[in-house]
């Protein structure tokens, strides 16, 4: 009976050290896993990183020759006011509406290009003096207080799609609002929706083949301050808008890139 009793504590005590061994064991798997899973998802990230700094370097190297400071990268937004002192050539489109004389000419080549494929474009708002869009600026909060919406919310609405008065393109000459006259018959206006138009899927495809991009794109709020708009056209010259178009870049990324690389 003796000799049964500590044979059973011999083989209770021996699968008792196995289970612990298991348990020790799979504990040190699981810790090497994980360590191993550690180790990956860090040289993951650590490629991730690699990749995107050889991409970024490869847009800097690839830069065309210009300047941040050319007269058609003039960057004006809702934190860069204009020079209200900056001399604008000032010249008339065909239609009568003043751009900068500079870019007459690869705006109305654009226009016939865009007649040739079917397309009657239009410009609508090309210049305004900061004293017109203070005006603008000011009807449309006007407009949203008669809505019945708070000072804050008519200001901030306003602020999505027009830029604060000394802030818009607009006073550069460069910036361009175009419709077609299929749209504008509609009643429409200047809304996002005009990108359902042929005629808008035609410009963001060929404009930069005129020194022209779309000024602001989905999706790029942060960079720009302006929400989505579809119409919004600005000449910023043939190499730039190709460079632009191919990297899906603001302007403000654009120029930020310039000056990073000293130009």
């Amino acid at each position: 009976m003796k000799k049964k009793l500590a044979l059973l504590l011999i083989t209770t005590g021996i699968l008792g050290g196995c289970e612990q061994f298991n348990q020790e064991s799979g504990s040190e798997s699981n810790q090497a896993s994980e360590t191993s899973s550690s180790i990956e998802k860090l040289t993951l990230e650590e490629e991730q990183k690699r990749v995107k700094e050889a991409e970024h370097q490869a847009m800097l190297d690839t830069l065309p020759a210009v300047s941040s400071d050319d007269w058609n990268l003039i960057l004006v937004n809702n934190w860069t006011k204009i020079d209200e002192s900056l001399e604008i050539p000032l010249s008339e489109l065909p239609n009568g509406y003043l751009v900068d004389e500079r870019i007459i000419e690869d705006y109305v080549a654009m226009d016939d290009a865009g007649k040739e494929a079917g397309h009657e474009i239009l410009a609508v708002s090309t210049y305004r003096s900061v004293e017109l869009q203070t005006t603008n600026y000011n009807n449309r909060i006007q407009q949203y207080l008669d809505e019945g919406l708070s000072q804050e919310e008519a200001v901030k609405l306003t602020e999505d799609y027009i830029a604060i008065p000394g802030g818009s393109e607009h006073h550069t000459g460069l910036a361009i609002d175009v419709m077609d006259t299929e749209w504008l018959n509609t009643g429409k206006g200047l809304v996002a929706e005009f990108d359902t138009q042929a005629s808008q899927q035609w410009l963001v495809e060929h404009a930069a083949e005129y020194g022209f991009v779309l000024r602001f794109p989905e999706g790029k709020k942060d960079e720009t301050g302006i929400e989505y708009e579809s119409w919004h056209f600005r000449y910023v010259g043939k190499e730039n808008a190709a460079y632009m178009k191919k990297h899906e870049l603001a302007l403000e990324e654009y120029v930020a890139l310039l000056e990073e690389a000293g130009k």
